[in-house]
């Protein structure tokens, strides 16, 4: 697992909307889970942060 601490706020999210969902969707799922933490934390505006919804895309269950 990658520390995503160390990378802006703008670089995640930028992360988020080009990384390939399908391919990385471990990435994805740490990726967001650090963007979720700074706006728990107040790092980040919320009204900044759209909400991604990436379940009509999945394909695959997860074991």
């Amino acid at each position: 697992m990658k520390d995503y601490s160390k990378y802006s706020f703008t670089e995640l999210y930028d992360m988020v909307n080009h990384i390939n969902q399908f391919k990385y969707p471990e990435m994805i799922e740490e990726v967001e889970a650090e963007i979720e933490k700074r706006k728990s934390r107040g790092e980040v505006p919320t009204l900044l942060i759209p909400k991604t919804d990436w379940s009509p895309f999945k394909f695959w269950k997860k074991d």
